[in-house]
């Protein structure tokens, strides 16, 4: 009896904690050599999220605005991305609901992959943005998204979430990231003199 019933706790508890969810990122090139960046939202048959963001039962999908002042060097919050995202941030560990992931996909944030339009500090696939992105996932994900929250001018204004995998096709969790600086370790040069 006693086994029963901790069998069905324990079921309970792991069916809340599954996600039935996925978001994707692709950039592709346009019929007129312009960049196209797309995320699409893919819900499981029994998840009513995309029914709830766009009206459909098992995916959304929407091409994201250029941010503005995102294409070249000079947005100090795109330079963090891509070159010290893992030393000035963590993983808080606390997921977001799915019900305020729809918030998220519909409006006001842009969601950036390792492999992005916006990473003008590096090579298209390097290996160090990958494995910065992935440092912050609580589980080995091979395409993890940083959610960037932006103003009413469709600046990016802020570092907000991480997208990791779970385990399964529509497993992935959404966590809050905080900010906590680490401190710099390598070698110091220090001047010296007599």
């Amino acid at each position: 009896m006693i086994r029963k019933i901790l069998a069905t706790i324990f079921g309970l508890l792991i069916a809340q904690s599954v996600q039935a969810w996925s978001v994707t990122s692709q950039v592709s090139v346009g019929p007129k050599g312009e960049f196209q960046d797309t995320v699409t939202l893919f819900c499981r048959p029994d998840e009513a999220l995309c029914q709830q963001v766009c009206q459909s039962k098992d995916s959304c999908w929407k091409e994201q605005e250029l941010c503005f002042n995102c294409l070249g060097t000079a947005n100090p919050l795109l330079r963090t991305v891509f070159t010290e995202l893992d030393r000035l941030y963590r993983n808080s560990k606390q997921v977001v609901a799915a019900k305020d992931l729809a918030m998220v996909f519909q409006k006001d944030h842009v969601f950036i992959a390792a492999r992005s339009i916006y990473n003008f500090y590096s090579a298209v696939d390097n290996a160090d943005v990958l494995a910065r992105f992935q440092s912050l996932c609580p589980t080995p994900s091979t395409q993890p998204l940083v959610v960037l929250g932006k103003n009413l001018n469709n600046e990016p204004i802020q570092i907000k979430y991480i997208i990791c995998e779970g385990t399964g096709q529509y497993n992935q969790g959404m966590y809050v990231l905080e900010y906590s600086p680490q401190a710099q370790i390598g070698n110091s040069n220090f001047n010296t003199k007599p």
